[in-house]
C-alpha cells in the first residue's frame, strides 16, 4: 500500500518520457535518442542533487543537538563572568549568601542538593532494583505487565504535581509519624536529632525517591532482560535456586548497566526543581540532620531568580550556579549512558578474548564491594556504639541492632551448616523468602502511585468546578474563580515547543535511521541522550539568559523555544528507532522502482512509521505539558489571556505552583483541581503511547 504513489509517479514518468521521445522522432528524426538521454541525465542530476540537500538538511537537524549542549554551555560560562572574576573558585567554598552585601557563596546549596539526591538513591536502589529483578525474572507475564505499568506511569507525573501532594499530604505524615520514630530509635546519630520541621531535608529525599524510583527500576528491567538465558540454565544445571542464579550469575552480569540507572537517576534528583522547592524548607544553613530545612541550587535558582532581573551581580552569580548544575548533571548523564552502551554491548561478548578487560571489571567490582562493605561497616559501628553508650544492653533491642543479629546469625549459620540437611532447607527458605522481598519491593514501587493518585483525584475532583474552565483568576478567598488563562496559555506554549521541536527531531532523527551509521552518528545519537538528561531548569535558565535578557522582556516565544528544545532528543531518538523497525524490503522495493534516496525516505519508509513518530511526539508534548521551571524563566506568567507572543503568559503549571504555596483555601482547592487536570492530560498521554507501542512491528 505504501508504494503505490511511487508506482503511478515511475509509471507516469515513463510515460512522459515514452511520448516526449516519440513527439521528438517525428519531429527531428534521428535526434529523438539523443534528447531523451539528456531528460534522463539531467533528471538524475537533479535527483541526486535533491539526495545530497536532503542528506545534508538532516544532517544539519541531527547535529543541533550537538550544537545545543554547546550553545547552553557557554552561554552560561559567558554570562556568569562577572561572579567568576569576583569570587573565582571560592564560591564554591563560601557559605554566606549576601544579596546586599553582594557576597555569594554556593556550598550550602551545593551540599542540600547533593545529600538530598543521595537520601533518594539510598531510597529508590532497593526498591527500584528490587522491583525490577521481581520484573524481569520472577513475575508471571499477567502480574508483571500491569506492575510495569504502574510504576512507568509514575515517571509521566509532572513534577509541580510531585511538590503538590509532598507539601500538602507527605511532609505532614512524615512530621507526624517517621520523624518521631526516627528520632525515638535513631536520635543518637546527629542524622536524626530532632525537633523535626514539617519541611526538610528528608522529605525532599523521599519525594525525589518517588520521582526517580521509576527510573532505575525500567532502565535496571531492560539490562537484566537483555541477558542471554543460557546463563540462568548454566546455574540451574549446577543446582542453584532461582535467587542464587540472580545472585550469583544475573545480577554481576547486569552490573554496569544497573549503576548506570542509579547514576541516571542521581543526575535526575540533582537537577529536580519544583518538586523539592515545595517541600525542602529553603533553609541555607548546612546541618547534618535531616529532619532540618536545607536548600538545593535549583531551588535557588527558581526562588531568586526574579528579584535577580535587576542586578547584575546576583544574576551573574544565579547563572554560575546554574552553569555549575550543567556541568555536574552533564558529566552525571554521560557517564550513565557510557556505563549502559558498555553493559549492552558486551553483554553478550565473551570477555576470554580480551584478559585485560577481564581484570580491570574484576577489580572494580571487588573494589566497588569492598568500598560499599567498608562504608556500610563503619555506618553501623558508628550507630551501634552510640546506642550501646546511651541505653546499654537494652540498646539489642533497637532496629539496627535487631538487624545486624539477623544477618550476622544468617551468615554464620549459612557457613557452619554448609552441605547439611539443614543447609537445603536454608537455602530454599531463602530463595522463598527473597522472592517476597522482591515482589513486595515492587508492590511499594506501584503504592507510591497509588497513594499520590488518590490524594489527587479525591481532593482535585472535589474543587473542580466548571467555572475552572471558563473563569480567569479571582480574588485568593473566591472559590469560584478558574485557569482559563493558564489552560490557553499551556495550549499557545505547547503549539510553539512543537513548531521548533517536532521538525528538528523528526529531521534528525531520520539522519540517524537512514544516514548515521558512523562516528558521527553516533556522537549525535549521544548527545541527543546527554541532552534529555539535562534539567529543565539548566534549559531555562540558559534561555533566560539567551531569549529573555537581550530583549529586557519575559515572552510566550522565550518559554515555547525554552520547551522546543526540550522536545528535540525526545522525537529525534524515538523517530530513529520507529524507522529502525521499518523493513528493509520496503526500501529495496521503493529504490527498484525508480525512488530517490529522498522520496524513498518520505514516500515509503516515514508514512510506515508515522504511528510511532507520533508516538514519540506525544510523549515529548506529555513530558514538555507538566514542565514549570524553564517558564519561571521565560514566560513568567500572567492573570490574563494574553495572544502576544512578545507578552508574558501563563500556564497551568505555573498557576499551580503559585496557588499550593498560598495560605488561601480557595487557592489550593484550585491548585489541587488544576492537578487533576493536568494529571489526567499527562497520563492519558502516556496511556495512549503505551497501548501505541505495545507491538512495535504493528507499525510496518
Amino acid at each position: 500500500m505504501p508504494t503505490q504513489p511511487i508506482l503511478s509517479k515511475a509509471a507516469e514518468t515513463t510515460r512522459v518520457k515514452s511520448g516526449n521521445a516519440e513527439s521528438t522522432k517525428l519531429q527531428s528524426g534521428n535526434s529523438g535518442p539523443n534528447r531523451t538521454g539528456s531528460i534522463r541525465s539531467g533528471t538524475n542530476k537533479l535527483s541526486h542533487f535533491r539526495d545530497v540537500l536532503f542528506r545534508s538538511t538532516t544532517l544539519l537537524f541531527g547535529f543541533s543537538v550537538i550544537l545545543l549542549i554547546g550553545w547552553v554551555g557557554i552561554g552560561l560560562f559567558q554570562q556568569s563572568s562577572l561572579s567568576r572574576a569576583k569570587f573565582g573558585w571560592g564560591m564554591l567554598s563560601s557559605s554566606t549568601w549576601d544579596v546586599p552585601r553582594e557576597v555569594y557563596g554556593a556550598l550550602p546549596y551545593i551540599y542540600g542538593t547533593l545529600v538530598s539526591s543521595l537520601i533518594a538513591l539510598v531510597i529508590a536502589i532497593p526498591l527500584g532494583i528490587g522491583a525490577a529483578i521481581f520484573l524481569a525474572e520472577i513475575a508471571p507475564r499477567w502480574l508483571a505487565a500491569p506492575l510495569s505499568f504502574l510504576i512507568e506511569l509514575l515517571a509521566a507525573v509532572p513534577s509541580v504535581i510531585f511538590g503538590l501532594w509532598g507539601f500538602k499530604v507527605l511532609c505532614p505524615w512524615l512530621q507526624a509519624s517517621i520523624s518521631p520514630w526516627l528520632i525515638q530509635n535513631f536520635g543518637t546519630s546527629s542524622f536524626f536529632q530532632g525537633p523535626a520541621y514539617i519541611t526538610n531535608m528528608l522529605a525532599a529525599g523521599v519525594v525525589l525517591a518517588a520521582m526517580i524510583l521509576p527510573l532505575i527500576t525500567s532502565i535496571s528491567r531492560e539490562v537484566i532482560r537483555a541477558l542471554p538465558y543460557s546463563l540462568r540454565e548454566g546455574s540451574y544445571a549446577l543446582g542453584a535456586t532461582r535467587w542464587e542464579a540472580i545472585r550469583g550469575v544475573v545480577l554481576p552480569a547486569a552490573r554496569s548497566g544497573m549503576i548506570g540507572s542509579v547514576i541516571l537517576g542521581f543526575g535526575r534528583a540533582v537537577g529536580e526543581t519544583m518538586a523539592v522547592v515545595m517541600v525542602i524548607g529553603n533553609n541555607p544553613q548546612i546541618k547534618a540532620s535531616v529532619l532540618q530545612p536545607a536548600y538545593t541550587m535549583p531551588a535557588l535558582l527558581a526562588n531568586e531568580f526574579n528579584e535577580a532581573f535587576s542586578d547584575p551581580m546576583q544574576r551573574s552569580s544565579l547563572l554560575e550556579i546554574a552553569f555549575i548544575l550543567f556541568v555536574i548533571t552533564l558529566i552525571i548523564n554521560a557517564l550513565a549512558r557510557i556505563l549502559i552502551m558498555f553493559t549492552t554491548r558486551t553483554i553478550t561478548t565473551a570477555d576470554t578474548g580480551n584478559p585485560g578487560l577481564t581484570a580491570f571489571k574484576k577489580i572494580g567490582a571487588i573494589s566497588f564491594r569492598l568500598v560499599g562493605a567498608a562504608l556500610l561497616a563503619a555506618i553501623l559501628l558508628i550507630q551501634v556504639t552510640a546506642d550501646v553508650r546511651r541505653a546499654g544492653m537494652a540498646a539489642l533491642h533497637s532496629p539496627v541492632e535487631i538487624l545486624v543479629i539477623l544477618v550476622v546469625s544468617a551468615r554464620l549459620g549459612t557457613h557452619f551448616t554448609h552441605g547439611t540437611q539443614f543447609w537445603i532447607r536454608w537455602r530454599k527458605l531463602n530463595n522463598n523468602w527473597m522472592h517476597l522481598v522482591l515482589f513486595v519491593c515492587a508492590v511499594a514501587s506501584s503504592v507510591i502511585l497509588g497513594m499520590l493518585l488518590y490524594y489527587v483525584f479525591m481532593k482535585g475532583f472535589h474543587a473542580l468546578k466548571p467555572s475552572f474552565f471558563t473563569h480567569l483568576p479571582t480574588s485568593p478567598d473566591d472559590p469560584n474563580g478558574g485557569m482559563k488563562n493558564g489552560i490557553l496559555g499551556t495550549l499557545e506554549l505547547v503549539g510553539l515547543a512543537s513548531l521548533v521541536g517536532i521538525p528538528v527531531g523528526i529531521l534528525g532523527g531520520i539522519y540517524l535511521a537512514e544516514f548515521g551509521k558512523g562516528k558521527l552518528g553516533f556522537a549525535i545519537r549521544f548527545s541527543a541522550d546527554v541532552l534529555n538528561g539535562i534539567p529543565s531548569v539548566v534549559i531555562g535558565m540558559f534561555a533566560y539568559a539567551a531569549f529573555v535578557l537581550p530583549l529586557q522582556q519575559f515572552s510566550a516565544w522565550s518559554g515555547g523555544a525554552a520547551l522546543g528544545i526540550m522536545m528535540i532528543p525526545t522525537i529525534m531518538r524515538t523517530t530513529e528507532e520507529m524507522l529502525r523497525l521499518v523493513p528493509t524490503t520496503l526500501r529495496e522495493a521503493s529504490v527498484g522502482l525508480g525512488a530517490s534516496q529522498m522520496q524513498m525516505v518520505l514516500g515509503v519508509v516515514l508514512p510506515v512509521a508515522r504511528a510511532g513518530v507520533i508516538t514519540g511526539i506525544m510523549l515529548a508534548i506529555a513530558r514538555i505539558a507538566g514542565e514549570t521551571a524553564p517558564l519561571l524563566f521565560t514566560a513568567f506568567g500572567n492573570e490574563q489571556i494574553s495572544t502576544k507572543l512578545t507578552q508574558p503568559i501563563s500556564s497551568m503549571t505555573l498557576m499551580i505552583y503559585k496557588y499550593a504555596t498560598t495560605g488561601y483555601a480557595a487557592w489550593v482547592d484550585q491548585a489541587w483541581a488544576g492537578a487533576l487536570v493536568l494529571l489526567l492530560l499527562v497520563m492519558g498521554m502516556s496511556l495512549i503511547v503505551r497501548i501505541a507501542t505495545r507491538n512495535k512491528f504493528s507499525l510496518a
